[in-house]
């Protein structure tokens, strides 16, 4: 039975549009020495939190189908209302020495990329409201987390009194790449481009700023963009995309050239600190500077209620990692932002020409 957050609950829990807040699960995820009873303190908690966005429901532990010639890290299927959903040994996954399984665990149902995923924790404590303001992006991490974290949020201090506790928001995107080996195109195009060994686009008519917090799926977009034809601009965060577009703009009117010479296509993410990318669509379209620009909402929020809300804002909405989808979408708005320039163009000369007879 499921603990909390059914579906129609996790719906009332939209917060207002553009209010640059969400709502996160904090669970934990507790190591103990091999052999060591695990009833009593933990030798290490780990602290994260997920959007609530992406979680269906929260259940207890239960009976998994075992699969062959898997990853490592799935314990194997839950069967849940007609549904086989695979389930990731998180804690095992994350590097934890003791990952073992416990009737107290919970299992996180999720949903995003178009996938439902469940991720076994050791439990999940509550939910938190925060603003993205007060997310961190994450410093270079040594250690069990290494490059899965996309954001780090300051909680009060703990029971000891002695040091402020970091809860991690883990890129769950990466996660499940990596458990179904999907990014080994994406570290050889990294290591490329590090190289100087990618034959990237320099066509200014064919630029696109990509805003996304998560290394993995910048890369995703950036790699197909590229192959594609396109020169790709990024950012990690909507308040870098403003500082980007910013500079564009003045380096435009420097060059007496129209901000759309310099990036057509905005592709941005919404789970982003600092700034995420409601708040982002908002600004872009209040703002006389950008709001020329279309922008395509690139997310893993694939219910039902984050496409309605991303389509209230945004020109387009593609869940990730559709390759397909994204492209034609960038294709078809790119082809009509060009359409209505030249149209404006045509317009011009035709105004000239009458006031000159």
């Amino acid at each position: 039975m499921a603990i909390y957050i059914a579906k129609s609950k996790k719906e009332e829990r939209m917060l207002q549009i553009g209010s640059n807040k969400f709502e996160l699960v904090d669970f934990r995820l507790k190591d103990y020495p091999i052999g060591a009873e695990t009833t009593g303190p933990a030798q290490y908690e780990g602290i994260y939190g997920i959007n609530i966005a992406k979680v269906r429901e929260i259940n207890k532990i239960s009976q998994f189908t075992k699969m062959p010639n898997c990853h490592e890290c799935i314990e194997g299927l839950l069967e849940l209302r007609e549904e086989a959903i695979p389930i990731v040994n998180l804690a095992k996954y994350l590097g934890y020495a003791n990952h073992a399984l416990r009737a107290t665990d919970n299992i996180i149902i999720c949903e995003f990329n178009g996938l439902v995923t469940g991720f076994v924790v050791h439990q999940a404590m509550r939910i938190r409201r925060i603003s993205w303001e007060a997310i961190l992006p994450p410093t270079r991490l040594i250690g069990r987390e290494g490059g899965c974290v996309t954001g780090m949020h300051k909680l009060a201090k703990g029971q000891d009194n002695e040091r402020d506790l970091m809860l991690l928001i883990l890129d769950f995107e990466k996660i499940v790449a990596e458990i179904n080996g999907e990014t080994d195109a994406l570290n050889r195009f990294t290591e490329d481009k590090l190289n100087n060994r990618v034959q990237g686009s320099n066509d200014e008519t064919k630029t696109v700023l990509v805003v996304d917090d998560s290394m993995t799926a910048r890369t995703q977009v950036e790699l197909f963009l590229t192959q594609h034809g396109y020169r790709v601009i990024t950012a990690t965060d909507g308040e870098e995309g403003l500082f980007t577009l910013a500079a564009l703009y003045e380096q435009a009117q420097k060059d007496g050239r129209e901000l759309t010479d310099l990036v057509q296509v905005i592709v941005t993410d919404v789970e982003m600190p600092r700034m995420d990318g409601h708040a982002f669509t908002q600004t872009l379209k209040k703002d006389p500077r950008f709001n020329s620009l279309p922008i395509i909402m690139h997310t893993s929020l694939s219910g039902r209620a984050n496409q309605e809300t991303g389509k209230s804002l945004a020109d387009e909405y593609v869940v990730k990692f559709n390759g397909e989808a994204l492209i034609a979408t960038v294709n078809r708005i790119w082809k009509k932002l060009m359409d209505k320039l030249e149209s404006n163009r045509t317009d011009e000369l035709t105004d000239d020409e009458d006031m000159a007879s």
